[in-house]
């Protein structure tokens, strides 16, 4: 049967909802159950224009009789989109189900909770909390430009399956690390992999073989191009290159090498940085990350033992590798003493760009996210004697400690500030909330989506999306390709800003992150602009006398148009 939703803030549209009821064969228990599924259940995005179907099914009901369901329908705020109460027939074995033709006409987040008469619900699923299930409506990646890795401006780190389906061209991601490491390349001597990688070329095998879900990525059938960042060394070094009593707290196989691992780390530097000229050679650049937050947690050596893995490796790379550009050190942009200590130590002798993982609290505009990063830049700059390239490899927010709604703000705002400050591209922090017993049981939440498989801690096959995953596809969307011109002037109280230009056109991200709401008179040029809210839906808005009023709030805008 149809039925006619109650709508709300959602542009007076009528929806109508198709509703099949259908009998299932399955025992239940007394008390009742809930489940719910979307028409694509192993990660619930779909495409702006193609339908979206929320599949019920209600056991341990009373055979033979009539219940309710009660769906509502929000966004990622809160704000109540549809509701309707639907009435099913249950069959003598106490079943029912029902499909719900959910609303995808808007791009964005959408949360669906339904209950029973007797209250049962959604129950919790993986790291999904109980009452509802999640749908996000995105971009066509098909539609999207591949901007090269030149160009390309956004990537994110693994946990990435094949069974989740097609969420890095759903995110529009393309760089991504690549894998394995000196540590898993070389466990058991060293020479050991330029040995494995000559005996695979010999048999017409690529060694080590790329990866199917981050190297060869299709969308719809088409090919969608990622670009690596290489790992010489993450968190680990092979057992017999590693000097006793050097190890971090939480990263125990990472620390200061031995004589043996002096001697053989060139060697595997020029034969790894040969596979990654090889493998990729595509990529105009090849970013090759060196070490991984050598702080106290990953790393117990002195200065001096750190910067020696650049050493060592820096003319081995470069020799193989005529694209290559050495980074690192991959800390916190805070812990500016401990770096300094590298800088002192001779590091920038080392480097072709400097990473950083930059993570703030929440929010960023106030934990110094901004200082901390211009921090950094002028002591890369006075160490090397000029500019570096900046990239971020890592930083993201945990919805458990400040919920879903300001884990997307965090990420986004995060995200427009380190590439509005001039990086290079930048990689967000993790495609699903995982399992591991060295984080406490709120650090597994920086999940994009929700783990909705709780056997599988890593790279699980079945998420469900948080409101992340639209605002992240609308910045990518909006972003990638662009070049950075710095933060907006005259700017009022708590408002902040960037410039972006793309291709002849500006963009400007804007938003508000204390003030519910603000205004903003801002001066263009030409008749009209385009305004999206940050899930990428956009309106033609007149310019009157040279200007056009905006309203801030914590979400950015993006305003598009020429000579910004």
């Amino acid at each position: 049967m149809n039925q006619k939703l109650s709508l709300s803030g959602y542009s007076s549209l009528t929806v109508g909802a198709s509703l099949l009821v259908v009998a299932t064969c399955t025992a239940a228990s007394a008390q009742g159950a809930l489940s719910a599924d979307t028409s694509r259940p192993n990660n619930s995005t779909f495409v702006l224009g193609e339908k979206v179907g929320v599949t019920f099914q209600a056991s341990g009901l009373q055979p033979s009789s009539k219940t309710t369901l009660a769906i509502k329908l929000s966004d990622e705020l809160g704000t109540v989109i549809a509701t309707t109460s639907v009435s099913m027939n249950v069959d003598s074995s106490g079943q029912a189900s029902t499909i719900y033709a959910a609303p995808a006409t808007k791009l964005g987040y959408y949360r669906v909770d339904a209950s029973l008469p007797n209250g049962t619900a959604v129950p919790a699923t993986g790291t999904r909390p109980a009452g509802f299930v999640t749908y996000a409506v995105v971009t066509d990646p098909s539609k999207r430009v591949n901007y090269g890795d030149a160009g390309s401006r956004f990537g994110m780190q693994g946990g990435f399956s094949a069974a989740q389906g097609s969420v890095i061209p759903y995110l529009g991601v393309r760089y991504v690390l690549a894998s394995p490491d000196w540590g898993e390349l070389e466990p058991k001597n060293p020479g050991q992999f330029a040995a494995d990688r000559s005996t695979a070329l010999a048999k017409g095998q690529v060694f080590p073989p790329k990866s199917a879900v981050m190297d060869q990525v299709t969308y719809n059938g088409a090919a969608w191009p990622t670009y690596a960042v290489a790992l010489v060394t993450k968190a680990k070094v092979p057992a017999w290159a590693l000097e006793p009593n050097t190890s971090g707290t939480v990263c125990k196989n990472m620390g200061a090498l031995n004589s043996a691992g002096v001697q053989a780390l060139p060697a595997f530097a020029q034969a790894f940085a040969t596979h990654v000229s090889t493998n990729y050679a595509a990529q105009s650049s090849h970013y090759y990350e060196v070490t991984w937050e050598p702080a106290s947690w990953c790393f117990g050596g002195s200065a001096q033992q750190l910067v020696q893995f650049y050493q060592l490796s820096y003319d081995a790379i470069h020799r193989a590798d005529p694209k290559a550009i050495v980074m690192g050190p991959t800390l916190f942009p805070e812990v500016t003493p401990v770096l300094t200590g590298f800088w002192a130590a001779g590091l920038a002798n080392y480097l072709d760009a400097v990473s950083i993982h930059p993570y703030v609290k929440f929010p960023p505009e106030t934990n110094e996210l901004v200082s901390n990063i211009r921090t950094q830049m002028q002591l890369a700059q006075t160490a090397k004697g000029h500019t570096l390239p900046f990239v971020g490899t890592e930083h993201g927010y945990t919805s458990s400690s400040i919920g879903e709604l300001n884990e997307a703000l965090g990420d986004i705002r995060s995200t427009i500030i380190v590439l509005g400050e001039g990086f290079k591209f930048d990689m967000a922090f993790y495609i699903a909330d995982f399992w591991s017993p060295t984080f406490s049981d709120t650090a597994h939440y920086y999940g994009y989506y929700w783990n909705l498989n709780p056997k599988i801690a890593y790279g699980t096959d079945k998420i469900g999306p948080k409101p992340v995953v639209p605002a992240y596809a609308a910045m990518t969307s909006l972003l990638d390709g662009s070049t950075a011109s710095g933060p907006i002037a005259n700017l009022a109280g708590t408002q902040m800003g960037y410039r972006f230009q793309r291709n002849g056109t500006t963009i400007l991200a804007l938003w508000d992150y204390q003030a519910a709401s603000s205004t903003l008179s801002l001066a263009v040029a030409g008749s009209k602009v385009q305004v999206c809210n940050w899930m990428d839906n956009c309106d033609s808005v007149a310019v009157s006398n040279g200007r056009v009023q905006l309203s801030l709030g914590a979400a950015p805008v993006y305003v598009v148009g020429q000579n910004l």
